[in-house]
């Protein structure tokens, strides 16, 4: 499947479409001569899902593992705003969860690395309505892992690295950004972008907007759905993408209430 010849830090994707279904060879680990190199200098983007499963795994709030761990990040397609994963300060920008044994967050480690070396693409069929993943691959210089190991496929691979469970609660999250990037260069209120980093990064202070602010007397919200999201951080991401849909792309998921004042609504893109 190689292409081109690959050294040190070059990089390609093989523009190859893979299926479930599809076989290929990797491994990883420390008998694998680049085992940890792949750890460094990363510009990973945390899902709002990540971000949960770290910051309880380190017993932080998400303020305290925000400011730790990440910084700002703006992705390239669609000028959204999420937090992505800070290097250490060290020569070779290390990963801050890489220890001398490997990761020491394995358990909970982020989607895109449990993904790699595959990475995952969505598009819209339109003629179905409906959104298709696919898969592809990336080749990295000094990886080794993808040219011995055992044959798998990529289906196998995603249970073998606990990506359907990890994946599934930001599909809609994931969504939103594919649809913003279709969009093409069209230019995003502050203020929407705010909204879009607040749910994506921090529940706690979602969770605050939505019952100190203003919120419940713009948006129909349901009682049992109110029980479920003050207390439940999970219910609390599905129910804001689903309220970024509406505000976003007047997907009309979260209801507004009819007598609100014009001045008080998002406009959507």
């Amino acid at each position: 499947m190689a292409i081109t010849e690959l050294r040190g830090m070059d990089r390609i994707i093989v523009p190859i479409k893979l299926e479930p279904g599809t076989k290929f060879v990797f491994q990883c680990g420390p008998g694998v001569p680049c085992f940890k190199l792949c750890c460094s200098a990363l510009y990973l983007p945390l899902t709002p899902y990540d971000i949960l499963r770290l910051r309880d795994h380190f017993g932080l709030t998400t303020d305290e593992f925000l400011l730790q761990y990440t910084e700002p990040f703006i992705l390239p397609r669609s000028g959204l705003p999420v937090a992505r994963l800070k290097m250490r300060e060290d020569a070779e920008k290390t990963c801050p969860f890489l220890g001398e044994e490997g990761c020491t967050v394995y358990p909970v480690r982020p989607l895109a690395c449990r993904y790699y070396p595959l990475g995952l693409g969505i598009f819209r069929n339109r003629d179905e309505g409906r959104n298709e993943d696919f898969y592809y691959l990336v080749k990295e210089g000094f990886c080794q892992g993808l040219d011995s190991g055992p044959e798998i496929t990529v289906d196998e691979y995603r249970k073998s690295q606990g990506i359907p469970e990890t994946e599934e609660p930001v599909k809609e999250w994931a969504e939103i950004i594919m649809k913003k990037e279709s969009l093409g260069p069209v230019e995003v209120p502050e203020k929407s972008l705010q909204l879009f980093f607040m749910v994506s990064t921090n529940p706690e202070r979602f969770r605050r907007f939505v019952f100190e602010s203003k919120f419940l007397e713009i948006f129909e919200v349901d009682e049992d759905t109110l029980s479920r999201i003050r207390e439940d951080d999970l219910a609390l991401l599905q129910f804001g993408f689903r309220w970024l849909k509406s505000v976003l792309f007047g997907e009309n998921l979260v209801r507004r209430r009819k007598e609100v004042p014009e001045h008080r609504k998002v406009k959507p893109l």
